[in-house]
């Protein structure tokens, strides 16, 4: 087994995770699924897993991220994509349906892509009606025997960039409800949409919850304390590196927060120390230099997605929220943290619709956890961060 920083994991270096998996396939028999997960969690190692397994589970399926998606035709050519360079095996299938389909005239490009893979890529004409082509999407692979699996990652940011590019909505209503037509008319693909942020906490916040009440809501936390040391334990055998117990025990818990990204950063950088074997005392230089300014893009990830996730001013308004929780481990009150939005936000009803969108984001998305009457940092180590390195 491999330790992976920053890319995801596949393969036999993906760790345990059984039992939502398990619960995840007796889902997809009935239902398509909304993924909910704070990032960092290894929903995307999960989602790639879950696509890995799907052919004993009788599932053709395809992966996919549409982060980087321009508008809603390139959202759908890239859907196209995802399945033809996939699985190649149904190109000529899907050649000779859309021969007779609107479809038809609106594929621009057929090309190979190395030995096995294949790409498509759809004409002006296609990207103009994609509605249309949504529409022929579906009838396609309603067609064939096998039933698939779409995993859509990263779809509430591509939401968002349509809430930027109409600030009306319309746009993202409209796709929003092509797509569960689509989902609900084909009912031998099931979809398993996820992103860094909640969609539902998107789509509630702009009226939106209809287009996405046919999903079925599953979750993906941390690991147990478990799991956790069975982790370090099987990275540790892998390269090694003898870790004991009350070695283990200590890493697990100055992080608390047991996210499979910083289990593996930790990891990493213990390949680094001197001292065999490894000490307690040498854990805790580890966090500290982990927390040095060299370190910060491992944290400052999370300071760059507020931006790219809630745009201007929200992205400020959640910094603001952020800088306050940040001063004291077991976190600030929500009055406070009402009182600091209110030198940004000054009319009250406002202010407080624009509080709670706010904290649901950034409690689904892993920032912050409500403790009582108080709002504190989920993840101790970027708590620390940010109070050193943000907070003014």
């Amino acid at each position: 087994m491999q330790y992976h920083v920053g890319s995801p994991v596949e393969g036999e270096d993906f760790f345990n995770r059984k039992k939502e998996i398990n619960a995840i396939w007796r889902a997809l028999d009935s239902d398509s699924l909304l993924l909910l997960a704070p990032r960092r969690v290894g929903k995307t190692s999960l989602m790639k897993h879950l696509v890995y397994l799907a052919p004993d589970k009788g599932y053709q399926a395809s992966y996919l991220t549409v982060e980087g998606a321009a508008d809603e035709a390139d959202f759908m050519e890239r859907l196209y994509r995802a399945v033809a360079e996939n699985h190649p095996n149904i190109m000529k299938t899907f050649v000779d349906r859309v021969a007779d389909s609107p479809l038809g005239t609106w594929v621009k490009r057929v090309k190979k892509v190395g030995a096995l893979g294949v790409s498509i890529e759809l004409t002006a004409e296609a990207k103009k009606h994609w509605p249309e082509s949504m529409m022929v999407f579906g009838e396609l692979l309603s067609g064939l025997e096998t039933p698939w699996l779409l995993a859509v990652d990263e779809l509430p940011l591509f939401i968002l960039k349509l809430l930027r590019l109409d600030d009306s909505g319309k746009r993202a209503v409209s796709f929003l409800h092509n797509l569960r037509e689509l989902r609900q008319n084909q009912p031998g693909v099931r979809w398993l949409l996820a992103g860094s942020i909640g969609l539902d906490t998107v789509t509630g916040r702009y009226n939106m919850a209809d287009t996405i009440n046919d999903l079925r809501l599953t979750t993906l936390g941390p690991f147990s304390v478990h799991s956790a040391d069975d982790f370090l334990q099987a990275l540790a055998r892998s390269y090694g590196l003898d870790l004991h117990p009350d070695v283990r025990s200590h890493i697990l818990s100055r992080l608390q927060w047991l996210l499979p990204y910083y289990i593996q950063l930790v990891f990493s950088e213990l390949l680094d120390v001197d001292n065999r074997p490894i000490r307690v005392t040498d854990i805790d230089a580890l966090f500290e230099a982990l927390l040095q300014p060299a370190n910060k893009n491992y944290f400052d990830y999370w300071r760059q997605r507020l931006r790219e996730s809630l745009g201007t001013p929200d992205d400020t308004f959640a910094t603001t929220l952020l800088n306050m929780a940040c001063q004291e481990p077991r976190g600030t009150r929500q009055a406070v943290l009402r009182g600091a939005l209110g030198r940004q936000i000054r009319d009250p009803e406002q202010r407080d619709q624009r509080l709670r969108y706010l904290l649901d984001v950034l409690v689904n998305d892993g920032y912050l956890v409500e403790n009582g009457e108080r709002y504190q940092f989920h993840f101790p180590l970027l708590r620390e961060y940010w109070k050193r390195r943000i907070a003014p």
